[in-house]
């Protein structure tokens, strides 16, 4: 089974929408998922991993200048478990942010699996007057699989809520999220996910994803916060993915994504 690799965007002060075509394409849900998109949101997914793997996704923003945004990653197995190292970029020179993640997933027993990432984060500007960030952080993920039907995936970033300012204002937001993924019949998946931070409303997102002809997916979604409908395609091979996500805001428009990998 391929593994991760889309490295979530840090995407304007550090918010996360989903990084990887299927979840994008399924409201953002990803959490539980526990395929080769899924891993950055639940690095527990890294556990299952037997394959070298490697991935690139591309989304542009709104179809806006300075709003795209660009990940990439590989992931080897390690005899017990997985690790993997992504990389990202988002923005221009006149506003960026880059990280780099290193991600470990192990199992423990059949039906649980745990992972744990630590983030390298940067902001810069071309305002000089703008004073750069630079911050450490970690992540936690657990996974649970009762049934090959059913998932359900937790994880915590950033829960040490690291403050950067006089005023203890996070920047970096401590984001907990909760998932369930059910495989109603063999072609049709349904996936639910809450998000919390500390402070903004839980955002909800819904997907369901439909399988033809073995190799092709047709999927939708939406999400709350903010109001987006999201839908898109994906192809898998017997070593090579790729997906198609696209998702609408009814004020700012379209965000188009489209996401790489392969398997060795």
């Amino acid at each position: 089974m391929v593994a991760l690799l889309f490295a979530t965007p840090l995407f304007a002060q550090f918010s996360f929408p989903a990084m990887g075509g299927r979840s994008a394409a399924m409201g953002g849900a990803a959490v539980a998922l526990g395929d080769e998109e899924s891993a950055m949101h639940n690095i527990a997914t890294l556990a299952k991993v037997d394959n070298i793997a490697v991935a690139a996704s591309f989304r542009q923003g709104f179809m806006e200048e300075g709003m795209g945004c660009a990940s990439f990653g590989g992931v080897v197995p390690v005899g017990f478990g997985a690790g993997a190292l992504t990389f990202l970029h988002f923005g221009n020179a006149d506003y960026n942010e880059q990280g780099v993640n290193l991600l470990y997933g192990i199992p423990i027993g059949q039906r649980i699996a745990m992972g744990v990432g630590f983030h390298y984060l940067h902001s810069g500007t071309s305002d000089p007057y703008y004073e750069p960030l630079n911050r450490m952080t970690f992540s936690l993920a657990l996974r649970y699989a009762p049934t090959k039907a059913f998932s359900v995936g937790f994880r915590a970033f950033n829960p040490s809520a690291v403050v950067s300012d006089a005023d203890a204002s996070p920047r970096l937001p401590a984001l907990l999220n909760l998932g369930l993924s059910y495989r109603l019949t063999e072609r049709l998946l349904a996936v639910a996910e809450v998000e919390k931070d500390l402070q903004h409303l839980a955002t909800l997102r819904f997907g369901v994803e439909y399988l033809f002809h073995e190799v092709y997916a047709f999927r939708v979604g939406v999400n709350t916060q903010p109001a987006l409908y999201t839908f898109g395609f994906g192809l898998r091979k017997e070593h090579f993915g790729a997906d198609i996500a696209a998702e609408f805001h009814s004020v700012l428009g379209l965000t188009p994504q489209l996401s790489l990998n392969y398997r060795f």
